[in-house]
């Protein structure tokens, strides 16, 4: 059999400053480069021609998911890789795609491993997948192409394998305002053509959130959470829970008590992270730091940089140098300052470089109460 012929299918607009180091990395793993540009006006087109990718054109229609069907109907490989400018491909070494295609003859699709942000956790996402007329992508925003993949199984009696190749994404680093005002258009858009979408109302939500429009946020994110516990499908349950970390995150920030919603958020996933970490916060602010180090001890077993969630993904830090840094603070207040010395020099030691002194700082001080307490007293 020949080896199969792999197609990366793209979108582009205005994405000079990312998109080299993406097609660089996909470079000798693909066959065909295939870029729906809808509009740029920097450089764009001409980096993608360098690298010799097919370069179609599409007016911007406020569609992600039909900007993406239109690379998809002009691929010609066997199967296709879907990346975007703003990401890039890690693969363990030359030709692994076409290897892993080929190890599974059976498979109509495969999960990789997605980091959607630095120093974040992975998830999986189905990011290759065979050249089908019935695999296209749905929604406005937030696009997907898993229901088609399904149908495909189900129709052949495929399966959905694992490809070790992990997609780094980089969009997320950085000012997220541009962003949060393209989005919030879509986002509205798309919960009124599809109400049942979980993770557009919690994404509109969150948006909402960081324009400052708590009220709006607060109605949007409990009606994802409305919807997933009507739909009862259990992705659904991980989309509503990051609504419930939202929904956290707004009370903290306002200087509220934000257990009520944790405790809620936890009841309906007990396994996410996150909200554990919340909880632990929420614990030290009504002052029951015994009650919060069992959580942080609990967090701080993990290993940030092997710890993987199927679907969601956590900032590394509430498993390090956060998860430490409060069990400094929790220590501090129960009067255990050596110990809580100890937890702030370890949490140093997790963080960045420039991170660090704040930390060198509280466990100075922590010491020097530690050398007080242990004084002698006089009389």
């Amino acid at each position: 059999m020949s080896a199969p012929r792999i197609s990366a299918a793209m979108i582009v607009r205005d994405e000079e400053q990312v998109l080299e180091d993406c097609l660089r990395s996909i470079g000798d793993q693909v066959d065909e480069i295939v870029i729906t540009d809808t509009g740029s006006s920097d450089r764009s087109r001409e980096i993608a021609a360098s690298f010799g990718a097919r370069l179609l054109e599409r007016p911007w229609d406020d569609d992600f998911a039909a900007a993406r069907n239109h690379s998809l109907e002009a691929a010609t490989g066997d199967w296709i890789l879907y990346i975007d400018a703003d990401e890039r491909l890690d693969a363990p070494r030359r030709n692994h795609l076409r290897r892993t295609i080929a190890g599974h003859p059976r498979a109509a699709a495969f999960l990789m491993r997605l980091q959607p942000k630095q120093g974040f956790t992975s998830y999986l996402e189905a990011r290759m997948f065979r050249r089908d007329p019935g695999i296209r992508f749905t929604g406005r925003i937030h696009e997907q192409v898993w229901p088609g993949i399904t149908a495909l199984c189900a129709a052949q009696g495929l399966t959905v394998g694992r490809c070790a190749a992990r997609i780094l994404h980089v969009g997320y680093d950085g000012d997220l305002s541009r962003k949060h005002q393209r989005d919030l258009p879509l986002l509205q858009r798309a919960v009124q053509e599809d109400p049942n979408r979980v993770y557009c109302w919690w994404h509109l939500g969150d948006t909402l959130a960081a324009l400052g429009r708590r009220q709006e946020a607060e109605v949007a994110l409990r009606t994802a959470i409305r919807v997933a516990n009507r739909n009862g499908i259990p992705r659904e349950r991980f989309e509503a829970s990051v609504a419930y970390q939202t929904l956290a995150r707004m009370r903290f920030d306002a200087g509220e008590d934000a257990l009520a919603v944790i405790e809620e958020g936890l009841a309906a996933l007990p396994e996410d992270q996150a909200l554990i970490f919340m909880k632990a916060r929420a614990l030290i602010n009504q002052q029951r730091h015994e009650a919060a180090l069992s959580f942080l001890r609990q967090l701080a077993a993990h290993d940030p940089g092997s710890f993987a969630d199927p679907i969601l993904a956590y900032d590394q830090r509430i498993f390090g140098e956060f998860a430490l840094d409060l069990t400094g603070v929790a220590l501090l207040r129960l009067g255990r300052f050596a110990e809580a010395a100890d937890a702030f020099d370890q949490a140093a030691a997790a963080a960045p470089e420039q991170d660090r002194m704040r930390y060198r700082v509280k466990a100075a001080a922590a010491a020097a109460r530690a050398a007080g307490a242990a004084q002698p007293r006089e009389g």
